[in-house]
């Protein structure tokens, strides 16, 4: 399945790199709907690869190697080695347990510490494998999570997993130090900024994570402003967005603020269904394949705030990521929205999901994602027209609201 919208059974999505919900598997960022099955053959490659060296070699293994040997851990070896060279953090092979865990993340409820996390460089690119550089990240606990509860917070990171450290990991293999059964206990290890490393308790629960989360608000001048929150873009998202914005325009709002703040993406689908409630038509995102062909998607007939009375503003953080990236850019290239906040993530690239026989699964970038204008944000993100920094993290304050009811007036 392709990672930019989902489908059936299970759809593809965009994710952010090495980014997941702990306790779920990968992160989630962009991918097309549907899963795909692959379709080699067992006995042969198409091209040229000549795959008789690896097949010396595998078994001049199995014939002399001393040693206790597992024949399908040494072929799950083979096949992580060969995604691996790819050098592309988006790409993976997943175990039947990898693989499961990453559909149940799309379901909205697991058990874990409600955390979402990635690897990134010291520098702030994006990387694979843990290493002194390349450092596990909180992107940001899920409110009312044990993680949250437990004063995890944005940008701390994460070197050990009950007393073990990760070097050597990716974010894949680290999942299952800190995933686990409701009730039982994990100690991170967390350096935040420059203080010393300190051991954190946190009890594993059972996470449901709300995928929309609305309020009424007010500008200062007393006009009404419907305020939706999207956590995350799950199978059952874009129902729950269309039934909270019914009830905003039901209501006569015309002023509308949707937060897409530390939103690391999820279902293509899903974020098409949300950008078509405010695009009547037209372009919404491109793709351009490995070859340089270039397609295009356009949004869908019947969205409940096509019309341009009705005024919308876009929070955005860097944790906004793929398919937020995708409804941001959409609706900024069509000039139905105005976005305040902090530059995106920055992930422009489409993944597909693979079902490998035994219920193993490859995830695979295959194509480029722009923007309506063509523009495409991988590692640049998206610059919202107007840059707004955080609150403290001990404020109260969310300047960044502030300044999109301000824009409503």
């Amino acid at each position: 399945m392709s990672f930019i919208p989902g489908g059936p059974g299970r759809a593809p999505f965009i994710t952010r790199a090495g980014a997941l919900i702990l306790a779920i598997g990968i992160g989630i960022a962009g991918y097309q709907i549907g899963v795909r099955t692959s379709g080699a053959s067992n006995a042969s490659v198409s091209g040229s690869i000549d795959l008789s060296r690896f097949n010396q070699v595998l078994q001049i293994v199995l014939d002399q190697h001393v040693g206790e040997k597992v024949d399908q851990q040494l072929i799950d070896g083979a096949i992580k080695g060969l995604v691996n060279a790819l050098d592309d953090p988006y790409s993976v092979y997943l175990t039947a347990d990898e693989m499961q865990a990453m559909i149940d993340g799309l379901s909205g409820s697991f058990e874990g510490i409600g955390a979402v996390i990635e690897t990134r460089t010291i520098a702030g690119e994006p990387c694979t494998t843990i290493s002194l550089d390349c450092q596990l990240i909180v992107v940001s606990p899920i409110d009312g999570s044990p993680a949250a509860k437990a004063d995890i917070r944005s940008g701390d990171r994460i070197t050990a997993v009950d007393g073990n450290d990760l070097i050597g990991e990716t974010v894949d293999t680290a999942i299952p130090y800190v995933r686990g059964q409701k009730g039982t206990t994990v100690v991170l290890t967390i350096v935040r900024g420059t203080s010393a490393p300190k051991e954190v308790s946190i009890v594993r629960d059972t996470i449901s994570v709300p995928a929309v989360q609305t309020k009424s608000l007010t500008t200062s001048d007393g006009a009404p402003v419907g305020y939706i929150r999207l956590s995350e873009f799950s199978q059952v998202a874009g129902d729950q967005f269309h039934a909270a914005l019914q009830k905003v325009v039901d209501a006569g709002t015309t002023r509308i603020v949707l937060d897409l703040r530390d939103n690391p993406g999820g279902y293509l689908s899903t974020a098409l269904h949300i950008a078509s409630e405010f695009i009547g038509d037209g372009l919404v995102y491109q793709e351009e394949d490995s070859h340089g062909n270039r397609s295009t998607t356009a949004a869908q007939p019947g969205g409940l705030a096509t019309d341009s009375s009705i005024r919308l503003v876009v929070l955005v953080n860097g944790g906004s990521a793929s398919a937020s990236e995708i409804l941001a850019g959409a609706l900024q290239d069509r000039k139905r929205a105005i976005l305040v906040g902090e530059t995106t993530f920055g992930k422009g690239v489409v993944q597909t999901f693979m079902d490998i026989p035994g219920g193993y699964g490859l995830k695979l970038t295959i194509a480029k994602w722009l923007t309506p204008n063509g523009t495409w944000i991988h590692k640049v993100g998206i610059t919202p027209e107007h840059l707004v920094a955080p609150a403290n993290a001990d404020s109260s304050k969310d300047p960044q609201l502030a300044e999109a009811l301000n824009l409503l007036k």
